[in-house]
């Protein structure tokens, strides 16, 4: 078997086992909340003369939404398998169950948490700036943060350390793109719940990610 082939293999059991999770996780926390909120929108009037191809389609309540919110996490969880496998390969040492979790936590922290401390997870309805510009920021966030993070574990001198935190803190100092009027339709503590609950389901999300790719990781590619 080649060695793409066992990277297939392990991102495939790992990062369906943690979108599985993650959608059960869904389920439970964060879906309920979103419902919630989707009761204060407002409907939108569809123009006259308007096509009907022109409406974006939107899977249904039930089983629609719960296959489509089954198959983006497990989409991302083979995705973001696929990125630590790489890394792990690239580093060439031996991985356990422990160090699994610390690089899940890490993935957590970059990837969520930081972005997360500058745009938090939104209801329906919320008033939110321009997409492109929060989609720069997060990714800029994201890549920084994980530099950051790197910078701090693996540089030993005081430069590694001092660039970590200058990298992770930069971000932030530089500021979120936020609306003019900060305002939403649902209330402010469905919001606050609902952050609370996206930030739980993705720490749990990245935890397990972390430790069952570590357990295929050398089922697979690096066996000890």
């Amino acid at each position: 078997m080649s060695l793409f082939e066992r990277l297939l293999r392990m991102a495939l059991a790992s990062g369906v086992s943690a979108g599985l999770i993650l959608t059960l996780l869904h389920q439970l926390l964060t879906v309920p909340l979103i419902l919630e909120a989707e009761r204060f929108e407002v409907p939108v009037q569809m123009t006259p003369g308007t096509p009907a191809e022109a409406s974006t389609w939107e899977p249904q309540s039930g089983i629609q939404r719960m296959a489509a919110t089954a198959l983006s996490d497990v989409l991302a969880g083979i995705g973001f398998a696929l990125l630590l496998a790489g890394i792990w390969l690239w580093r060439g040492q031996p991985l356990n169950h422990w160090q699994g979790l610390l690089w899940g936590l890490g993935g957590f922290a970059a990837l969520t948490l930081a972005p997360a401390a500058g745009l938090p997870p939104e209801l329906p309805g919320s008033v939110a700036a321009e997409l492109a510009a929060r989609q720069w920021w997060w990714l800029g966030t994201a890549l920084a943060s994980a530099t950051g993070l790197a910078a701090l574990v693996f540089l030993p001198q005081t430069w590694g350390k001092l660039l970590g935190v200058a990298l992770m803190v930069i971000p932030h100092l530089a500021g979120a793109p936020h609306p003019l009027v900060d305002a939403g339709l649902a209330p402010p503590d469905l919001a606050e719940r609902f952050e609370v609950a996206t930030l739980i389901t993705s720490g749990v999300f990245w935890c397990v990610l972390g430790v069952v790719g570590a357990r295929f990781f050398r089922r697979f590619v690096h066996a000890p």
